[in-house]
């Protein structure tokens, strides 16, 4: 396991929480970035200190086009492959029409 800061280690190629490693780096930073949560409501959700919710943010700074592309991707594949409405009612439709 590479450290690359307090707080943070690099485990299966990506940065996770010191101690709890179940924890993303990104997810906590985007907890704040996106999400509108302040620094202590992120602490208070994870059990994180406040120097560890910093090396999140600074860990997604250094890295941000990198993350955001990446995010970015996921969400366009998820909107992709998402099922609208009409998709919901044209299968609903074609599953009475079969049985």
């Amino acid at each position: 396991m590479q450290q690359i800061s307090s707080h943070i280690v690099i485990r299966e190629g990506q940065a996770r929480m010191e101690g709890k490693e179940h924890l993303k780096a990104e997810m906590v930073a985007r907890m704040v970035v996106d999400g509108d949560y302040t620094i202590e409501q992120v602490m208070t959700h994870y059990e994180l200190t406040a120097a560890e919710v910093h090396a999140a943010l600074t860990y997604y700074y250094d890295n941000q086009a990198e993350l955001d592309a990446a995010h970015a991707a996921i969400l366009s594949e998820i909107h992709e492959n998402a099922m609208t409405l009409d998709k919901l009612k044209a299968k609903i439709a074609t599953r009475h029409n079969i049985e």
